[in-house]
């Protein structure tokens, strides 16, 4: 870990001097790639600089990697998709590497931004002692104070070690972050942009469209986290709401409910045993369609003895977090935890809410209070109102963002389309049918949205509990 640190106090030395943000303004510099890109294609790279802290005349200048699929069209439109990825604290390219399947490229360009703080970017707000003590509090089944105590401690030690390096971590927010995609629009001189989120991504997309809403023609939005939601109050009722609906799809399913007539209990019997584990793989498969109509087998075999199955996906649910700490709890702690009850946040592990003090929360109220962030300002907490064209894709079974939680902008969005996904859960648009339906949106937003295939899309096939593994 020692040798971790001292590589990010050299990244962090390693920025460019600082240069003052009334003199410099954002500005794209080509040059190489960040990441390994297929050398055949059409595919332009560089670097954003933008200011760390729009607040601050004195703030030093931080450096964003792009990359730009070129389109294969003859006369390409002049408005982009941009992708912005989920986390926070997720690297957006990371894994992009090609275009040569993309279909956006039929008729535009696809712009990929790495997030400021992210592990591209520079600096990259790292904190490598919380991504190794996540993989050791799932391994060795900590959970409650021990656990929150322990992750404070890293927290508080990795906020001293940004901050002697010179980073403001006020500087690092979905109001900044909006402001660099506009800033890249400019840089690359285009005229509007096309934005596909997901996750977190939809708040920066609902951020976007609040600060520039000239500048966004239209959005897909899949698995929304709307800005005015408290997800720290709700994560153990968001996975119960996704638990109950497995259980309640076998319990209707003829072959699974003669199979594990009791899932439900057989699930509260393994976390009450102390089998807290249990709540790790059955979290993994419920992010994964593939696994979900398999939960009721898993857990019923492992409440009869035989925890194979389940064990299996404990282990692939193991080992240390990928995300860019700093980045999350800069995120996290100015535009969510100001805006959440203290209580409310803590309740969810409580043993009595059943999932046995399992931690599904971004970030506890100790962890925000040690990175000490400036809280954002209280628009950020509010519903964004928009007639920005956008399709809103929802999975049924998404433990983290419900739903609803996509429903809800109809609301405030009157040009707003909502298509739920039967047997899908988080990144619901991932799949055949949704980057059809995405594609033909952003050809004509303005027209009604086909969901025909997903009218049809048969959901999970909870028979498949009930044959053997």
């Amino acid at each position: 870990m020692k040798t971790e640190l001292i590589a990010l106090g050299l990244a962090l030395a390693a920025i460019p001097a600082v240069a003052h943000a009334q003199t410099a303004a954002p500005r794209f510099e080509p040059g190489p790639c960040a990441v390994e890109v297929a050398p055949d294609e059409r595919i332009d790279c560089g670097v954003l600089m933008v200011p760390e802290n729009r607040g601050r005349a004195d703030s030093r200048m931080i450096r964003l990697p792009v990359l730009i699929f070129r389109s294969r069209a003859e006369t390409p439109a002049n408005d982009p998709v941009i992708f912005l990825t989920g986390g926070p604290g997720n690297s957006a390219l990371s894994g992009h590497r090609s275009g040569r399947s993309n279909p956006f490229l039929e008729l535009r360009d696809q712009v990929v931004l790495e997030p400021r703080g992210a592990k591209l970017a520079q600096p990259a707000l790292e904190c490598p002692e919380i991504n190794a003590l996540k993989g050791v509090i799932t391994a060795e089944r900590l959970r409650g104070v021990e656990a929150d105590t322990r992750l404070t401690a890293a927290a508080t030690a990795c906020r001293a070690t940004l901050v002697a390096g010179g980073a403001d971590l006020n500087g690092y927010n979905s109001a900044e972050a909006a402001d660099d995609i506009e800033a890249l629009r400019v840089a690359l001189g285009y005229d509007r942009v096309n934005l596909y989120a997901l996750s977190y991504g939809t708040r920066l997309a609902l951020t976007v469209a609040r600060r520039h809403p000239s500048s966004v023609r239209a959005m897909v939005l899949d698995s929304v986290l709307p800005p005015e939601v408290g997800y720290d109050e709700a994560a153990t009722a968001n996975t119960w709401r996704s638990l109950n609906a497995v259980f309640d799809n076998c319990a209707v399913d003829p072959a699974c409910s003669a199979a594990w007539p009791d899932a439900r209990e057989d699930f509260r019997a393994l976390v009450a045993r102390g089998e807290i584990d249990a709540v790790t793989g059955v979290g993994l498969a419920l992010q994964d369609p593939r696994l979900i109509p398999l939960i009721p087998r898993a857990v019923g075999s492992a409440a009869d003895g035989r925890p194979e199955e389940l064990a299996g996906w404990i282990a692939r649910a193991q080992g240390p977090s990928g995300f860019t700490w700093g980045l999350r709890l800069s995120v996290w702690c100015s535009e969510e935890a100001p805006f959440e009850a203290p209580e409310r946040i803590e309740a969810q592990v409580a043993a009595d809410r059943g999932l046995g003090g399992a931690d599904s929360r971004a970030a506890s109220v100790a962890m925000c209070r040690a990175w000490n962030v400036a809280p954002a300002e209280a628009i950020e907490n509010t519903p964004v109102t928009s007639d920005i064209p956008t399709l809103i894709f929802a999975g049924e079974f998404d433990p983290s963002t419900p739903p609803d939680w996509g429903r809800r902008l109809l609301a405030q969005m009157p040009k707003a389309t909502f298509v739920s996904m039967p047997g899908l859960s988080h990144g619901a648009s991932f799949n055949r049918c949704g980057g059809m339906m995405a594609v033909a949106f952003f050809r004509d937003p303005d027209a009604a949205p086909d969901v025909v295939c997903a009218n049809r899309m048969r959901g999970a096939d909870f028979s498949l509990s009930a044959a053997a593994p």
